[in-house]
């Protein structure tokens, strides 16, 4: 099942699997009809203020794509799940908990970004990346274009002791370590997209 996520609500497409699609993927004459369906929609749905979900269940992967590519711009980002003795690292950004993350520089592969990105934003040194976590996608409104942002997360260690320096140029005021009495309340008040897509990692973390 493929989530993107606007705010607090998603456009679900069950029949699609995995976390990824196939960008790069040579578009199918036989889909179009689908696609353009699709198209018609998505500014629909993007200016749809319910913060419900809606299933698209008829529309293969080819026809997602085609439509995908017409409506957004791809803004690819990377990011990391710092496991530390049974706890991950967090940051709040602008008030909200997160995890670290940003955008996937020219010439850089995802993994590379993604430890950037954490050292950036927390501090945090010494980065080795232990696995692929799963993939999420959401999009977003900047400088009056939509935006479609996968994110590749990583689960990651550190040999470092943990010392926190937030990056506070990027709006990120506290760097935290979140336990298993921590996990739900970082959960209920993160974004959905993390809540409900890596909630399930995060919790084997803690409970380790």
């Amino acid at each position: 099942m493929y989530k993107i996520f606007q705010e607090n609500k998603a456009l679900v497409f069950p029949k699609i699997e995995g976390d990824s699609l196939k960008f790069d993927a040579t578009p199918q004459e036989s889909d179009r009809y689908d696609a353009e369906l699709l198209c018609d929609f998505l500014p629909e749905w993007l200016d749809d203020r319910d913060p419900g979900d809606t299933f698209i269940h008829e529309v293969g992967e080819n026809a997602v794509v085609q439509a995908l590519k017409e409506t957004f711009r791809l803004a690819p980002a990377a990011g990391g799940v710092v496991e530390k003795d049974g706890h991950f690292v967090s940051i709040v950004r602008k008030g909200i908990p997160d995890l670290p993350k940003g955008h996937v520089e020219q010439g850089e592969t995802p993994e590379e970004a993604a430890m950037r990105e954490v050292e950036e934003e927390t501090g945090i040194g010494n980065l080795k990346i232990v696995k692929a976590l799963t993939t999420t996608w959401h999009c977003y409104l900047e400088h009056e274009e939509w935006a479609l942002k996968p994110t590749y997360w990583y689960l990651m260690s550190t040999s470092e002791a943990i010392q926190p320096k937030p990056q506070t140029e990027e709006g990120i005021t506290e760097i935290k370590l979140i336990g298993k009495e921590e996990v739900e309340g970082f959960l209920k008040n993160t974004f959905r997209s993390i809540s409900e897509i890596l909630g399930k990692e995060l919790r084997q973390i803690v409970t380790k």
